[in-house]
């Protein structure tokens, strides 16, 4: 036997056991990746299948006072980080201007679903 040949076995028995671990690691993250996909379908389809089966109710007072209670906490919590980002960029300070334009995006994004409810309610009311 030659030394070439010789390496290639002892190379081939000292990565045997690696190669058999990692085969088995292998399949068993192909046989996770399945469950996932798999649980993933099952929950859309449960979902829209809730969707279509749901049917509005207007909220009590205690409902609708709570949910105001979070959204102002919300829009309060995201004023306080907004305005330290803004004063920070208006001094100039180094970093701040991710601060800013995420401001920016979110008085956005929220005008934009604003402006959106106001003229849908206005279509469904004719």
């Amino acid at each position: 036997m030659g030394r070439i040949r010789y390496g290639l076995w002892w190379l081939d028995q000292v990565t045997a056991g690696v190669r058999a671990r990692s085969g088995s690691v292998a399949a068993s993250a192909a046989a996770a990746g399945r469950e996932l996909r798999w649980a993933t379908v099952l929950s859309a389809r449960v979902a829209a299948a809730r969707i279509d089966a749901a049917r509005p109710e207007p909220w009590d007072d205690g409902k609708l006072l709570a949910f105001v209670a979070v959204v102002a906490a919300c829009a309060l919590a995201v004023a306080l980080v907004l305005g330290l980002g803004i004063a920070r960029w208006a001094m100039t300070a180094a970093g701040s201007l991710p601060f800013a334009a995420a401001g920016a995006v979110a008085v956005g994004l929220v005008l934009l679903v604003l402006t959106y409810l106001v003229f849908a309610s206005r279509r469904s009311g004719h």
